[in-house]
């Protein structure tokens, strides 16, 4: 389909499944997309939809649907509950899905977390809560980290089943943690060095453009 066919649908189908809330979104055929996203993405700060060339008909209609119901929700995760619960409800309303958007499930959607992925969410959490509450940031336990996990991505429903079911998830969290310290400590110490070695310069300064006193006759 084309990019002309494929805004023509994105109208109907916001019309359609959203009421006509939704924006407005540009809607690109393109030749490539990013490893993340192979058949398309929803680029919401730019409004723009891109959808990977070659697709069949029924695969790049269920592939709008898709980045639709990402443009349609709050961007936390990639594919969060939210999105999920959004899925679901395109699925349940006979929207025209197709392959594994059609299997999307609200519970777990793994089946089993990979380890990588929960490493990459933990170390960017922290250093997002860093930034706002640093102090805050170095009392956060494992269960309030994983009630936050499942509440974004799914998956089991209370912090002590997911620690039974990834028994790995507390030295993953344990480890980005002490790294986060390191690094605050690394920082806090080049900030300190920094305004030593520039009160250090100014004193010279103010040193160097003092006229000397005359000498006692």
């Amino acid at each position: 389909m084309d990019g002309k066919q494929l805004r023509a649908l994105f109208k109907q189908f916001n019309v359609k499944y959203w009421g006509g809330k939704l924006p407005p979104y540009s809607i690109r055929v393109v030749a490539r997309i990013s490893s993340n996203d192979p058949m398309g993405r929803c680029e919401k700060k730019a409004r723009l939809i891109k959808l990977l060339r070659g697709q069949s008909d029924e695969e790049a209609i269920s592939t709008l649907l898709h980045e639709m119901a990402h443009a349609a929700v709050p961007l936390i995760g990639d594919h969060a509950m939210s999105w999920r619960s959004e899925m679901i409800r395109l699925r349940e309303a006979g929207a025209p899905l197709a392959g594994s958007d059609l299997d999307i499930l609200l519970d777990d959607p793994w089946g089993d977390l990979d380890r990588e992925y929960f490493r990459r969410w933990v170390d960017y959490t922290l250093l997002e809560l860093f930034a706002e509450h640093p102090r805050l940031t170095l009392k956060v336990k494992l269960s309030a980290a994983i009630k936050h996990f499942v509440r974004e991505e799914g998956g089991v429903s209370t912090p002590a089943e997911f620690q039974r079911k990834y028994s790995w998830a507390r030295t993953i969290f344990e480890t980005a943690k002490r790294r986060l310290v390191r690094d605050a400590k690394d920082y806090a110490d080049a900030r300190a060095e920094v305004a030593k070695t520039r009160a250090e310069l100014s004193a010279t300064r103010q040193r160097s453009n003092t006229p000397e006193a005359p000498l006692s006759p």
